[in-house]
C-alpha cells in the first residue's frame, strides 16, 4: 500500500513514469562501464574519468539507503520547422528547447518529498539525483520496469518512446520493487545508420568522441574537421539517433510547461550570428540562464556557431 501510494504521489507531482528498485549499483552496467571507458570512448568527462572516487563518495553518503523511485518526466515537444528559418539559423536537440530540466526537476522533486514527507513518513531520508550522481541511470530505469535500453543506448519506453528525462529519488524506506522490462530492438538498426558520424560503434556501444552531442557540449576544445563536416547545423546536441528510432512514434507533447516553447519563440533554432556578436560570458549567461545551453561557454557557443555558418557557407558554395 506504502508503495502504491508513494507512485501514486509521484504522478500528481507530474512525472510520468514511475518505478521502484533496490538500492544499489547494477554490477553488470559497471562493468561494461568501465570495458567502454577503457576504450577511450568517454572523451575529456571527467566525470566519468572519476566515476570511481565518485562513486566510493556516492554509496558513502547513502549508505542508509533501501530502496530507489524512479522518475521518467516527457519532455517532447513537436518541431515548428524541419527546415533552418534562414541559413544563419543553429540547430538545438528536443532535450534543451524549454526550461534547464536540472532545474524544472528540482523544484518537482522538493515538493514531492515535502508531500512524502508529510504523507508516508516524516523521518524518512530522500536524495534527490537528476543526471548527477553514479547511478547508471538508463539501467537502472529498466530494472525499475519504464523501459529497455535501446542500440543507441537511450532508454525507450513503450509509453513515450525515447523522449523521457529520467530522475531519482534514494530513499531508507523499504518500497516494493518493480519487475524489470524486457524488450528488444531486435534487427533493427536505423539509429546506427542514422548516426552522422559513425559514432554507434556495434549496437549499444556509442563512441562519444565522434558524437556531436558530445562535441558541442562536452568537448571544451576544437573540434576535429572531420566532425565539423558533418555536423551540418547542429549548433547544440544532437537528436539523430532518436528521430530515427520508430520507438518515436510512441510521442506524446509535454504536459509540462517547464518544457513548453514560450508563445512566439522557437527554441529549435538558434540564430548563431547573434551568438558570435555576443560580447562577454556575461552577456551569453544572461541569454541562456534558464535553458540547458548554459552548460557550454560563450567560446564552446561561438566555436560551434562559426561550425553552422562555415558548413551553411560550404553548401551554398556547390
Amino acid at each position: 500500500m506504502v508503495t502504491r501510494r508513494i507512485k501514486t504521489l509521484a504522478h500528481e507531482a507530474g512525472f510520468h513514469a514511475v518505478g521502484v528498485v533496490r538500492a544499489g549499483l547494477p554490477l553488470e552496467a559497471e562493468r561494461r562501464f568501465l570495458a567502454w571507458r577503457a576504450k577511450g570512448y568517454a572523451g575529456e568527462m571527467k566525470f566519468l574519468k572519476n566515476y570511481e572516487s565518485r562513486r566510493d563518495q556516492f554509496l558513502k553518503e547513502t549508505e542508509w539507503a533501501k530502496s530507489i523511485l524512479v522518475l521518467g518526466a516527457n519532455y517532447f515537444q513537436k518541431s515548428l520547422a524541419e527546415n533552418p528559418p534562414t541559413p544563419a539559423s543553429g540547430k538545438v536537440a528536443r532535450y534543451a528547447w524549454g526550461a534547464d530540466y536540472h532545474k524544472a526537476i528540482r523544484a518537482r522533486h522538493e515538493k514531492l518529498i515535502e508531500r512524502l514527507k508529510q504523507e508516508i513518513n516524516p523521518e524518512a531520508r530522500f536524495v534527490s539525483s537528476i543526471d548527477t550522481r553514479p547511478l547508471f541511470e538508463r539501467e537502472t530505469a529498466q530494472r525499475a520496469g519504464l523501459g529497455f535500453i535501446g542500440k543507441q543506448n537511450q532508454l525507450l519506453s513503450l509509453e513515450f518512446g525515447p523522449w523521457l528525462f529520467l530522475s531519482e529519488l534514494i530513499t531508507d524506506l523499504e518500497l516494493e520493487e518493480n519487475a524489470a522490462h524486457v524488450g528488444s530492438c531486435g534487427t533493427c538498426r536505423v539509429c546506427i545508420d542514422a548516426c552522422p558520424t559513425g559514432a554507434i560503434q556495434v549496437p549499444f556501444e556509442m563512441d562519444a568522441t565522434k558524437c556531436i552531442a558530445y562535441h558541442t557540449i562536452e568537448n571544451p576544445g576544437e573540434i576535429p574537421a572531420g566532425i565539423q563536416s558533418k555536423m551540418e547545423n547542429w549548433f547544440y546536441g544532437c537528436d539523430a539517433c532518436l528521430t530515427a528510432c520508430p520507438y518515436t512514434a510512441k510521442q506524446k507533447e509535454t504536459d509540462w510547461p517547464e518544457f513548453q516553447r514560450v508563445e512566439g519563440e522557437d527554441p529549435e533554432w538558434i540564430d548563431v550570428n547573434e551568438i558570435i556578436s555576443l560580447e562577454s560570458q556575461g552577456a551569453f549567461e544572461r541569454k541562456f540562464k534558464e535553458r540547458a545551453i548554459a552548460r557550454i561557454n560563450k567560446k564552446q557557443a561561438v566555436r560551434n556557431a562559426q561550425v553552422v555558418v562555415n558548413n551553411a557557407s560550404n553548401f551554398q558554395s556547390r
